[in-house]
C-alpha cells in the first residue's frame, strides 16, 4: 500500500508540473488570440489568480503534508474536479471545442482514473463529453452539420482515453498492490509481524552507507527454551507474537525499527546517537513486557528480556557493530539477566 501511495505521489507532483505550465502558457495563448472584451479579460484574470493560490496551496500539501493525512488527500483528490472547472473555463475562453488547450480533457480522463480506477475514468468520460456539449452550445452556437464529424470524433477519442486509461491505471494499481504485498512478505517475519533478519542487513547497511547517526540494540528472552520446553511450542510463538506487537507499540516509526534477528533473539535500531532516548523507549518496553501475563492451562508466568546496547562509531562495519553489541547482551545475561547493557 505504502507502494502505492508513493507512485500517486511523483504522479501527483507530475501533475502539478504540467498544471504549472499550462498557466503561463494558456495566459499567452489567450492575450494573443482569444481576448476581446473587458468581461472575458476580468473571468480569465479571477480564474488565473483562482489557480494560482489553488496550485500554491497544493504545492504546500505536496512537499510540506504528510501523504497519509487528511489534508493531503483533500488536496490531491479536490484537484480532479478544480482541474475539470478550469478546462471547462479555459477552453470557453480560447475558442471553444476548437481550442488548442482541449487535449487537456485527456489528463484529466486520466487523473480520474489514478484515484478511481475504472468508474473514475468512466464518471469523468461523461463529466468532460457533457462539458463539451455546454460549450458546443453556449460558445461554438450550437451543433452544425459540418463540424458533426469532429464532434463524433471527440466524442469517441474521449470514449477510448477514458476506457483503455481506466483499464490501465486499474491493472497497474493492482500490479503495485501485489508486489507491495509480496516484498512486504519478503521483508517480514510471518510470526511478529516485525522486520526480519534480511531487512536488519538491508537497513543496517544503508544507514552505514548514508553514514546516519545510529544505535544497535540486540535482546533475547531469557529462559526462552524452558518455556518452550514446558508449554510447548504453540504458547512460545504466543510469547513472540506479544513481543513483536509490544515492540511494534512502543518505537515511533520515525525514531527507529524493531527486527526478529532469529528465533528468540530480536534487534533494534534507534536513528540517534542519544542513549536517553533509546533507555526510555526500551524501559517502556521491559515495564510493559513484565506486566504481560501468559497462561497455558492452569499455570500462568511472565517473562523478561536482557539487551545489549551501543553506540555506532564511526568506523564499525556491520559484523562488527553486531558482534559488539552480542557480546553485550550475553553480558548482560551473565550479571542476571532481565537488564539493559550498555557498551
Amino acid at each position: 500500500m505504502f507502494t502505492t501511495r508513493r507512485s500517486d505521489h511523483v504522479l501527483e507532483i507530475a501533475y502539478s508540473c504540467v498544471r504549472w505550465f499550462f498557466v503561463p502558457a494558456s495566459t499567452i495563448l489567450f492575450l494573443t488570440s482569444y481576448h476581446q472584451t473587458t468581461l472575458d479579460l476580468i473571468i480569465f484574470f479571477t480564474l488565473f489568480v483562482f489557480a494560482v493560490i489553488y496550485m500554491g496551496i497544493t504545492e504546500f500539501a505536496l512537499h510540506r503534508s504528510p501523504i497519509d493525512s487528511a489534508f493531503y488527500r483533500c488536496m490531491t483528490r479536490i484537484g480532479v474536479v478544480m482541474d475539470y472547472v478550469a478546462f471547462i473555463m479555459i477552453v470557453s475562453l480560447t475558442g471553444g471545442t476548437q481550442s488548442p488547450l482541449y487535449p487537456i480533457a485527456y489528463l484529466i480522463l486520466l487523473h480520474a482514473s489514478l484515484y478511481w480506477s475504472f468508474i473514475g475514468a468512466m464518471v469523468a468520460t461523461n463529466m468532460v463529453i457533457l462539458g463539451y456539449v455546454g460549450i458546443v452550445l453556449l460558445v461554438d452556437g450550437g451543433f452544425s452539420v459540418e463540424d458533426m464529424p469532429r464532434h463524433l470524433f471527440n466524442f469517441a477519442f474521449l470514449i477510448m482515453i477514458g476506457v483503455i486509461g481506466g483499464i490501465i491505471v486499474a491493472r497497474e494499481r493492482k500490479h503495485f498492490v501485489e508486489k507491495g504485498i509480496f516484498e512486504n512478505l519478503s521483508k517480514k517475519d510471518y510470526l511478529t509481524g516485525l522486520y526480519n533478519h534480511r531487512s536488519f542487513q538491508e537497513q543496517i547497511k544503508e544507514i552505514i552507507a548514508k553514514k546516519h547517526p545510529f544505535s544497535l540494540v540486540m535482546g533475547d528472552i531469557d529462559y526462552f527454551k524452558q518455556i518452550n520446553d514446558q508449554y510447548g511450542h504453540q504458547i512460545g510463538d504466543a510469547v513472540l507474537r506479544a513481543i513483536g506487537n509490544l515492540l511494534d507499540s512502543i518505537i515511533p516509526t520515525a525514531q527507529g525499527s524493531a527486527f526478529r534477528y532469529g528465533g528468540e533473539e530480536f534487534a533494534i535500531i534507534f536513528y540517534t546517537e542519544d542513549k536517553h532516548l533509546a533507555n526510555d523507549l526500551l524501559h517502556q518496553f521491559r515495564d510493559k513486557l513484565r506486566a504481560l501475563e501468559f497462561s497455558s492451562g492452569e499455570d500462568k508466568f511472565h517473562i523478561t528480556m536482557s539487551f545489549g546496547a551501543t553506540v555506532r562509531s564511526k568506523e564499525q562495519m556491520t559484523t562488527e557493530l553486531v558482534a559488539s553489541t552480542d557480546a553485550l547482551l550475553y553480558e548482560a545475561k551473565e550479571q542476571g539477566r532481565d537488564r539493559l547493557v550498555w557498551g
